[in-house]
């Protein structure tokens, strides 16, 4: 009985868990989809490359570390470590098929937020200074 119990609350608990912890994604929009063979080209042929970059990358930070620590390399605003772990592998893992500029989150590459350009009423015409 006990057995029953823990296999039922563990299976609960696996297929509850990718709800709960789901962020809400909109995605894009409908007709902005790339197109199918962009798609496909972007699988194959981009990924592939780009997680072997992304680990030899991570690698090589690494290796690096008791190089670059002591520097000061790894720590900041624009660290070493945003350029050689997180970008590779956000453009790997983070992008929609076939879009090589837009992220899921919504953020750029290097994980910060979009910031969109200020509005400014000019003589009653809105423009963006």
């Amino acid at each position: 009985m006990r057995i029953l119990i823990c296999t039922l609350l563990t299976a609960v608990t696996l297929l509850a868990a990718p709800a709960a912890m789901a962020e809400r994604d909109d995605g894009p929009k409908p007709g902005s989809f790339a197109p199918g063979w962009l798609m496909a080209i972007d699988f194959v042929f981009v990924r592939p490359p780009c997680l072997v970059a992304s680990l030899t990358s991570t690698a090589l930070f690494i290796g690096l570390l008791p190089i670059t620590y002591p520097i000061g390399a790894v720590t900041g605003p624009r660290n070493l470590a945003t350029y050689m772990i997180t970008v590779p592998w956000r453009f790997t893992t983070s992008r929609y098929y076939g879009d090589f500029a837009k992220y899921r989150d919504h953020r750029t590459a290097t994980g910060r937020e979009i910031v969109e350009p200020r509005r400014a009423r000019v003589s009653g015409v809105d423009s963006a200074y």
